[in-house]
């Protein structure tokens, strides 16, 4: 991989001698590049690539942050904030979702709220798609507007083919709304900031609210920085009525979480977030050390597991550990940003700092200020996921300092610098498209082993769904036991919207006189046991032990 990545860097500088020794020539693909058609072409690919990567044609939900969201999105789909409580909750307790008092996923609604369309559809993997794709196109656009058509391009490319966007792209997890919702928000701002328009800074003030109601502390990280932008515009020009608009609407999108907590939880102050996390996972809040409060229900053995597994995280979050987990969690995102290209791309990216106007130093700032704000909170360093969002401002950065490199390779020998020869030019997007074509095949190598990642990664689901769909009874209960030794990532317990019409209920095993019980509120349905340990799913014997 990092000899393909040396081979097409050398492609770029063989295309930019080439066009250094063509100094009158201003023949240079702009023509395509500068086109909307081509925004289309980048939208499209990015939306088949990334579902190419996922390697089905109807992926399913693998972790339990993706089966939280998409039950959330079911239960939208279907009009509602909340559904009731299943039948005895304790056999339906799964992470990140709440079974008392209400049926719901505890995380923000903003992801689930967009997932709706590709559940109303039957087509879950819909939006996931369509919100890389979006994020795609916009951030096309925004390097051709700083830079020129060739050098977006090539940004594009790397941000596609980079392990982070192929490999976590593909998924139901919120980042992919919080990325597409930066780069519209940041689009606008360019566009308020250019004419003045009231409606371009309405457009800021939504984004900035759809992000928080997805990922609050995102949330914050994006909006900090913006404001400051805004209110410096707002003093400085005396657009106060911008302002009073923005902030109606701003505060419009984000009271939706008064109302998504008062039809869950039956509190408009108590957000589903936290009210999951005061029955399971005291210990998941901001701050540093471990929160030692009791969970308030009883926990299962796999719920107990998830938390054995991210407990410890909040043990050693101290003040003092904070430069140490802050070289951590940036060395994985690296790794995740730079991939197999042995840093090559990074020491670009790196180069591409020498180049920043404002605009981009902003953006870079933003990011910067992710990472720092994510410092709050006890978090796996190796989980860069929860930094998707720099993934774009990484990607051009390494277009533009590829694109600087470029153009020192190209000056003609002895011409003192002048604005045709700087890197933004429109006169390099030729070479530079020539580069974005050179880097697509390190690209494919990583797209090919990403994508059997994920059907690695989905096997044990996959595996279970086939037993499930292998029950030959229209109405089924299907006790699940877990092996001692199970992956506390995989969930075999699922909620469903409407338990009266679903036909396989996967439920805990919880012993024969607490099983007993629910089969006597499910009359018509077989009654089967999954055992784990064994990889058999058998009719249910009631004599058989519980799950420890």
């Amino acid at each position: 991989m990092l000899t393909l990545t040396f081979a097409a860097i050398l492609v770029v500088a063989l295309l930019a001698h080439r066009a250094g020794a063509m100094a009158g020539s201003e023949n240079d693909a702009r023509g395509v590049l500068e086109s909307r058609a081509v925004v289309a072409v980048v939208f499209a690919a990015t939306f088949a690539i990334v579902w190419l990567s996922w390697a089905a044609w109807n992926p399913v939900a693998v972790v339990h942050d993706e089966m939280a969201y998409m039950l959330q999105a079911e239960i939208f789909a279907r009009g509602h904030w909340s559904m009731p409580s299943p039948p005895i909750p304790a056999f339906w307790e799964q992470p990140h979702v709440l079974v008392v008092p209400t049926l719901a996923g505890k995380y923000f609604p903003g992801h689930s709220l967009v997932l709706v369309a590709g559940t109303l559809l039957g087509w879950p993997p819909l939006m996931p798609l369509v919100l890389q794709a979006t994020s795609a196109a916009i951030l096309f656009v925004l390097a051709r507007r700083l830079a020129n058509g060739g050098a977006a391009l090539l940004a594009w490319v790397i941000w596609l083919t980079t392990p982070m966007v192929l490999y976590l792209g593909p998924s139901y997890f919120s980042e992919g709304t919080t990325t597409a919702c930066w780069l519209a928000g940041w689009y606008a701002l360019l566009r308020w900031r250019e004419v003045r328009a009231t409606r371009w800074l309405l457009v800021v003030a939504f984004f900035i609210g759809w992000t928080a109601i997805t990922r609050p502390l995102t949330g914050v990280a994006y909006a900090i920085p913006v404001c400051i932008v805004v209110l410096h515009d707002v003093v400085r020009y005396r657009r106060w009525k911008d302002l009073a608009f923005a902030f109606a609407l701003g505060t419009a999108v984000v009271s939706l979480l008064c109302l998504w907590s008062a039809r869950t939880t039956g509190e408009w102050r108590l957000t589903p977030w936290s009210l999951y996390t005061r029955q399971y996972m005291p210990y998941d809040v901001l701050g540093f050390g471990m929160n030692t409060t009791p969970p308030t229900r009883a926990l299962t053995p796999q719920l107990a597991q998830v938390n054995d597994l991210y407990g410890p995280f909040h043990v050693t979050h101290l003040p003092g550990t904070l430069l140490s987990s802050l070289r951590e969690r940036v060395r994985y995102l690296l790794v995740h940003l730079s991939g197999a290209s042995g840093g090559v791309l990074l020491v670009f990216a790196l180069l591409g700092l020498v180049t920043m106007r404002r605009v981009v130093a902003f953006a870079a700032g933003t990011c910067v200020l992710l990472v720092v704000t994510y410092l709050a909170y006890g978090t796996p360093p190796q989980w860069a996921l929860y930094y998707y969002e720099t993934a774009p401002v990484y990607a051009f950065l390494a277009a533009a300092g590829i694109a600087w490199a470029a153009s020192l390779i190209g000056r003609p020998s002895g011409m003192a610098p002048s604005p045709g020869y700087t890197w933004s030019s429109r006169r390099w997007s030729a070479t530079l498209a020539g580069g974005a074509v050179a880097l697509m095949l390190p690209g494919a190598v990583t797209l090919t082993k990403l994508r059997a990642q994920h059907v690695r990664d989905r096997r044990f689901i996959s595996h279970f769904d086939a037993q499930l769909a292998s029950i030959s009874d229209p109405r089924a209960v299907v006790f699940v036991r877990y092996a001692p030794t199970h992956n506390a990532n995989a969930a075999f317990v699922r909620n469903v919207v409407d338990p009266a019409t679903a036909r396989v209920w996967a439920v805990y095993d919880r012993g024969p006189d607490a099983n007993a019980r629910l089969l006597a509120l499910a009359p018509g349905r077989t009654a089967y046991l999954f055992d784990e340990a064994r990889d058999r799913t058998l009719r249910y014997d009631s004599s058989a032990p519980a799950s420890p």
